[in-house]
């Protein structure tokens, strides 16, 4: 059993990475090797192999990880509007742990097929849909659902134009994704009425 607390794993583990995001800028993902990896991080293919089963297995775990902290979230958010009852500020906190995968994202997106995109709006809006249970909101509903696919689309959307048209960090995007979201949604109560 490896120990993933020890030193040495974590430093490999982040040389690793770090390596794969260098190679992300230069190449794109499918030419990735494991071998091409090792070489820049300075290790082993056995050492690569002890963490990760693939380039593929690499690339799934740090897109799982920032799925996971976009899931984190929204239920931490649905939980604290569900005990408070206070309108805390749910795209606010999705965007910002969006931000704290930035560098990733700004690295795969501008080279994504497609499959990035849709592995981050399954993943958000099944977070939407858990939270939205919390919410005692219709959640589950075929309405609903129709919403939380909208919406975790439309933040996917947003943050790829906004990462490949701009330098700028993404919470500065924030009231600008708001201020669509709002005038996108009351358009589409307002044609469904």
């Amino acid at each position: 059993m490896t120990n993933t607390k020890d030193l040495r794993y974590v430093r490999t583990e982040e040389a690793i990475r770090k390596a794969f995001m260098d190679l992300v800028g230069e190449t794109p993902i499918a030419s990735i090797t494991a071998s091409a990896v090792c070489r820049r991080a300075g290790i082993s293919r056995n050492a690569f192999y002890l963490h990760h089963a693939s380039v593929s297995d690499l690339y799934a775990a740090m897109v799982g990880e920032l799925v996971n902290d976009v899931r984190t979230e929204s239920l931490s958010s649905a939980e604290r509007r569900a005990s408070t009852g206070a309108d805390d500020a749910f795209y606010e906190s999705i965007v910002m742990s969006l931000a704290r995968h930035e560098n990733l994202l700004r690295a795969l997106l501008p080279s994504d097929d497609g499959s990035l995109a849709k592995c981050l709006a399954d993943g958000i809006e099944a977070a939407f849909i858990e939270a939205a249970l919390h919410f005692g909101e219709r959640g589950g509903s075929f309405e609903h659902q129709l919403h939380c696919a909208y919406a975790a689309w439309a933040l996917v959307g947003f943050a790829s134009r906004w990462i490949a048209d701009t330098d700028r960090p993404l919470p500065e995007g924030l009231e600008t994704f708001q201020e669509l979201h709002e005038s996108a949604v009351n358009a589409s109560v307002r044609f469904l009425m």
